[in-house]
C-alpha cells in the first residue's frame, strides 16, 4: 500500500515502531459517539475493519451518541487504560464541548489522544441564485437591510455565526438546532435560510453550479472550493470546522498508544484501504499522532475559550 500520511505523523510513527511490541490480549472496543448511519460512524467502522484486515486484531464498534459526544468521552474516561477500549469522535467534544457544558463529567485532560483523523469540509453555503459570491457580499446586503437567516447546527457554529455578524456590525438571523450539516444544507435548498454552515455534503451541489461556498470554514483550503473567501477576510480569526479524533483513556502505556496510533494513522493514510478512499471523498486527511494530536486538542480548546469570551462581550 502507498502511505499518504504527513512529515510529521511520519516522524512520530518511526519513533513508535521500535516501542510498538504491543498488541492487544483481546477484542478492541471502538466507541463511536454518534449515531449510526452518519459519517462518523461509517469512519470508525471502516478504519476498524482496515485495521482487522491489516493487523488481524478484533475491533468491536459501539455507538454510544448523546450530548455531542459527552456520552462517549465519559466512558471512555471510565475505561481501564488497557488499549481494549479506543473512541473515535471529534475535537469539539474535547474543547469546546468541555467549556460550553461547564461539568460535562470529564476533562481535555482525561484522555490519550492517539490521532486526528479527518477534517471536514465547513463553508458557509448559499443557493447560487441568490446571487453572491463571497460572505463579504452577504454582510453588504445585511448593512443594506436585507433580512439574512444562518442555519447553524452546533452551540459553537451558532457562537460563530454569531460572532461573524458582530465583528461585521450585521445581526444574523440564527436559526439553530438543525441535526447536521445535510440538513442545514436542505434548509438552504428549500429556501428555509438564506446561508448556513455545512460540512460536506455541499460538494454535488458546488460542482453542479447550484451552491456556492461563500466562506471557508476550516484550516486549510476547501478541496472542492479552494479559492473561496477565508474568513479572516471577514475580521475572523478562527477556523470552524470538526477535526475527527481517535481517543483512549489517560495512563496508556506507552507501548500500546505507539501500536494503536501507528494502527491508526496508517490505515488512513494507505491507498487502497476503505477509511483512506472514504476520506478522501468525504472528508479532507488531517493525521496527527501522539504529543501532536494533544498539542492540536489543546489548541482547540484555547480558541474556543478565547471564541466563548468574545461572544460574551
Amino acid at each position: 500500500m502507498k502511505t499518504l500520511v504527513t512529515t510529521a505523523a511520519a516522524v512520530f510513527l518511526s519513533a513508535s515502531a521500535a516501542i510498538a511490541d504491543w498488541a492487544p490480549t483481546g477484542p478492541v472496543k471502538v466507541l463511536i459517539g454518534f449515531a449510526a448511519g452518519g459519517g462518523a460512524d461509517s469512519l470508525a467502522r471502516l478504519i476498524a475493519e482496515d485495521i482487522e484486515a491489516e493487523y488481524g486484531w478484533t475491533l468491536i464498534p459501539e455507538n454510544l451518541p448523546g450530548s455531542g459526544g459527552a456520552v462517549m468521552a465519559r466512558a471512555v474516561k471510565d475505561a481501564a487504560p488497557d488499549g481494549q477500549t479506543i473512541s473515535v469522535g471529534i475535537t469539539d467534544t474535547f474543547a469546546y464541548g468541555v467549556l460550553a457544558a461547564r461539568d460535562p463529567g470529564y476533562t481535555t485532560g482525561d484522555f490519550t489522544y492517539l490521532s486526528t483523523i479527518a477534517g471536514t469540509q465547513m463553508g458557509i453555503v448559499a443557493k447560487s441564485e441568490r446571487g453572491w459570491t463571497t460572505m463579504s457580499e452577504v454582510i453588504e446586503a445585511a448593512r443594506s437591510g436585507a433580512s439574512i437567516s444562518f442555519g447553524t447546527m452546533t452551540p459553537r457554529l451558532a457562537d460563530a455565526a454569531y460572532y461573524i455578524g458582530k465583528v461585521n456590525n450585521v445581526e444574523f438571523n440564527i436559526v439553530s438546532g438543525y441535526k447536521g450539516g445535510r440538513a442545514v444544507l436542505n434548509a438552504i435548498t428549500a429556501d428555509d435560510v438564506d446561508i448556513g454552515w455545512v460540512a460536506g455534503p455541499q460538494k454535488a451541489g458546488v460542482e453542479s453550479g447550484d451552491l456556492r461556498n461563500l466562506a471557508n470554514g476550516e484550516d486549510q483550503p476547501l478541496a472542492v472550493s479552494p479559492d473561496a473567501q477565508e474568513l479572516s477576510e471577514i475580521g475572523v480569526d478562527f477556523a470552524f470546522g470538526a477535526t475527527f479524533v481517535a481517543i483512549a483513556p489517560a495512563g496508556l502505556s506507552e507501548a500500546a498508544q505507539g501500536a494503536l496510533s501507528e494502527a491508526i494513522a496508517t490505515v488512513i493514510g494507505s491507498e487502497g484501504t476503505k477509511s483512506n478512499a472514504f476520506i478522501t471523498r468525504v472528508f479532507a486527511l488531517k493525521v496527527k499522532t501522539g504529543e501532536a494530536a494533544r498539542g492540536f486538542v489543546e489548541q482547540e480548546l484555547a480558541d474556543a475559550e478565547a471564541l466563548l469570551d468574545a461572544t460574551a462581550e
